[in-house]
């Protein structure tokens, strides 16, 4: 059996497993999980020794090797696959909306300190996306916050097969750099 025939195979039982449960509990329990830990995977294989964060409430570039991550609202330097304790992909306007739950240009690493027990640093994060991605992403995603936005169980299986191969390119990209 060729590749491709294997990836339609995989793809067919993706769509069939898909089929037992709503989107939206299929959206948390597979397809968000995976695409935060793929944006932190990346982030940890980026080869940038420098990476720009917040702290003490001021830009900085804060060192880190491959395969750690900064967080962006603090500067704690953390391995990139640390855990519930550890690193957390954190999102610059919280929220459930599908409109902009799995929007990249949503989403950074940050540290549970951040994320979890200070609800997401919201004014640190604000001061890092105006820096670091402008002032435009910040409008464009509070727009985006407003709409609607639905998924069909294919447009979520095949989201989940490619955030499943970029997450495993940027864990090879980091065990080639090490």
């Amino acid at each position: 059996m060729s590749p491709e025939e294997r990836a339609a195979r995989a793809r067919t039982r993706m769509l069939e497993k898909a089929k037992e449960f709503q989107t939206s509990t299929y959206v948390n329990r597979f397809v968000a999980p995976l695409f935060q830990k793929m944006i932190r995977a990346e982030a940890g294989a980026e080869p940038r020794q420098y990476v720009t964060a917040v702290v003490d409430g001021v830009i900085r570039q804060v060192e880190r090797e491959l395969g750690y991550c900064v967080c962006v609202t603090c500067g704690k330097v953390l391995r990139w696959d640390s855990g519930i304790k550890g690193l957390h992909t954190g999102h610059f306007l919280a929220s459930r909306r599908n409109s902009i739950l799995l929007e990249e240009s949503n989403c950074a690493p940050q540290c549970s300190g951040c994320n979890f027990y200070r609800s997401g640093a919201p004014q640190e994060f604000r001061l890092w996306m105006r820096m670091v991605r402008g002032p435009e992403a910040i409008e464009r995603l509070e727009r985006l916050k407003t709409e609607s936005r639905s998924f069909g169980r294919e447009e979520l299986v095949d989201m989940r097969i490619a955030y499943a191969a970029r997450l495993a390119a940027a864990e090879a990209r980091m065990k080639a750099g090490q």
